[in-house]
């Protein structure tokens, strides 16, 4: 985000907590889409993640009179919407599968056309299996795995994010390497 993109965000943010909706509709239009991905992401559905992200800016908006400025907004809201999809998880006792469009919700068709119809099951296949993998990994080591690596953010930041120690995240994302590995070793052991 350059200067002035920064200024228009922070002239956003100040008109929003004056009350002004059009400034908080246009904070949500800039950063809804980042965070429903992110909402998909950890609740596994559809539904879910529109419940979610909806509910992170509610939740923003009641709580924007404690933003401070010199906070990041996005990673403000991308904690909020952490927050939400771990909570969400923990009720749901129960984890809901995946879309078969794949983690993020997204297709790639472009690559399934350069592909043989049998390469294309096969990739479809591999996929299915690892979203599945990471999908029952537990709450706490999802969400670290997929803010490392879909989100891309760094240890500290996640620490940050999840209000964890730098090393609690180290622990918890190599846990989940290692489930992930394990969980998918038998399935890519009979692939070969």
């Amino acid at each position: 985000m350059n200067d002035d993109d920064r200024k228009d965000e922070a002239r956003l943010i100040t008109s929003a907590k004056e009350g002004n909706m059009e400034a908080f509709e246009t904070l949500v239009r800039r950063y809804q889409q980042a965070i429903y991905y992110l909402c998909r992401r950890m609740a596994g559905s559809h539904q879910a993640a529109d419940d979610l992200s909806q509910e992170t800016f509610i939740k923003a908006y009641f709580a924007l009179s404690r933003f401070r400025e010199q906070m990041n907004f996005f990673a403000w809201l991308r904690k909020i919407a952490v927050n939400n999809s771990l909570n969400y998880l923990k009720a749901k006792k129960r984890e809901i599968p995946l879309a078969k469009t794949g983690i993020g919700g997204q297709d790639n068709p472009a690559s399934a056309h350069r592909e043989l119809p049998q390469d294309t099951l096969e990739r479809a296949e591999i996929e299915r299996k690892f979203e599945e993998a990471v999908h029952g990994l537990p709450a706490d080591q999802k969400s670290i795995f997929l803010l490392r690596f879909y989100e891309n953010l760094s240890y500290k930041e996640i620490a940050q994010a999840l209000n964890l120690r730098r090393g609690t995240v180290m622990s918890r994302l190599n846990r989940a390497r290692q489930k992930l590995k394990r969980g998918l070793a038998g399935y890519l052991k009979g692939r070969s």
